[in-house]
């Protein structure tokens, strides 16, 4: 059971891969809230507010990786995976095919994240297509953060600019192949998919 965001980390180091909601062939951290499945939706559960703010507590943590990475849900990554996403989403011809299709609003984005290197955007904004498009394709790293006015905003990075050169160094060692087959493998197989950003 998970009551903590420090349970919620613990688990995540023993996992390395914990989905926010559940995903075929995953451990996820609703699941483990609750202490079994959840029938109907988990925002209706009886802990549903301590799964919520859990999930967003991850989703700023520095000592996690928050991405899109099984059925398209987000996925919770221990740091010992961090050189195996990075390599993923760094793959060239990975991101060409992920810039097919694109809307213009979400290739003037990314033109902005891969200038600026970070990018700040309110929660609902009329970027909000435009975000998800490149967070769902693993076109860059996305994060939250704490306005001054408490209010929580969307961090959008380049990869380049979030990645440190210790996980870079480790990146460069795997091949794309074998990258995937990581990922995978930590995501029990992924048995219904990792995310439209594969091929």
């Amino acid at each position: 059971m998970v009551h903590t965001e420090h349970d919620a980390l613990e688990l995540i180091r023993q996992r390395l891969v914990v989905t926010e909601v559940p995903a075929l062939g995953v451990t996820s951290l609703v699941e483990a809230v609750a202490g079994g499945p959840v029938h109907g939706s988990w925002r209706n559960h009886a802990k549903g507010r301590l799964m919520y703010r859990l999930g967003r507590m991850l989703r700023a943590s520095d000592e996690v990786l928050a991405v899109r990475l099984v059925e398209g849900k987000v996925a919770f990554v221990d740091a010992s995976l961090w050189p195996v996403v990075y390599r993923v989403a760094m793959e060239p011809s990975r991101r060409r095919r992920s810039l097919e299709g694109l809307a213009p609003q979400a290739r003037t984005l990314l033109s902005a994240v891969e200038r600026d290197r970070v990018v700040r955007l309110d929660k609902d904004s009329e970027w909000t297509k435009a975000r998800e498009a490149l967070e769902e394709r693993l076109l860059v790293h996305l994060s939250e953060a704490q306005a001054e006015s408490g209010r929580h905003v969307t961090v959008l990075r380049s990869w380049r600019d979030w990645v440190s050169p210790t996980v870079k160094e480790a990146a460069e060692t795997l091949s794309y192949d074998e990258a995937l087959a990581r990922l995978r493998a930590a995501c029990g197989g992924a048995p219904a998919g990792l995310g439209p950003w594969v091929p």
